[in-house]
């Protein structure tokens, strides 16, 4: 048997959680009850609200997934910057790199 993820009870609305028991139940925190017990989870394969006991519940974690990178200051350059307060004039010469 694989070790959990993680060993938590109480899960936020808007975490993604999976059974313990099986893995193929997952889905989205969307309540828990008032003794915190049973957790109200939407599953994402049927969009069916089920309720879980917490501690049949852990953290979902993609380990195929690689973590996120921080962004370098060359990968930052090729931002660019628009004040949406300002209005701008739009005409045939206006170069807009095909967006308009």
């Amino acid at each position: 048997m694989s070790e959990p993820v993680c060993e938590c009870t109480f899960f936020d609305e808007g975490e993604w959680v999976e059974s313990r028991l099986n893995p193929d139940l997952f889905g989205i925190v969307v309540s828990n009850s008032e003794f915190g017990r049973l957790v109200h989870v939407q599953l994402a394969t049927s969009l069916e609200v089920r309720a879980f006991y917490a501690v049949t519940l852990q953290h979902c974690v993609d380990e195929d997934e690689p973590p996120a990178k921080a962004v370098s200051g060359d990968d930052a350059d090729n931002v660019i910057r628009v004040d949406f307060t300002k209005g701008v004039v739009i005409d045939e010469d206006t170069k807009t790199e095909g967006a308009a």
